[in-house]
C-alpha cells in the first residue's frame, strides 16, 4: 500500500483553451461537417440521377459520410470533460 496519500487520481482537466487551439477545433469541425454535407448530397445525387457506375459513386459518396460522422464523433468524444466528471 502507497501510505503517502498518492490515489493515483489524473490531475483535472483544463476546462478552457487558449483561443488558437479554440480556432483549430473550429475549423476540423467545419471540415468535418462538408465531408459529411457533401457525402449526404452525393448520395441524394445519385438517387435522383442513377449513375451509370453506381458502385464508384456510392463509395465515394459513403467514404465521405464515414469522414464526416468519424470526425463529429471524435470531437464529441475528445472533449475536454467527457468523461463527466
Amino acid at each position: 500500500m502507497d501510505d503517502n496519500g498518492n490515489t493515483g487520481a489524473r490531475p483535472p482537466v483544463p476546462q478552457e483553451t487558449d483561443g488558437n487551439a479554440q480556432e483549430l477545433v473550429r475549423d476540423w469541425e467545419l471540415l468535418f461537417w462538408g465531408f459529411l454535407m457533401f457525402g449526404v448530397a452525393r448520395l441524394g445525387w445519385m438517387y435522383l440521377y442513377r449513375p451509370q457506375n453506381s458502385a464508384f459513386h456510392l463509395g465515394i459518396a459513403c467514404g465521405f459520410v464515414f469522414c464526416g460522422a468519424l470526425g463529429f464523433l471524435m470531437r464529441w468524444v475528445l472533449r475536454p470533460g467527457a468523461d463527466g466528471h
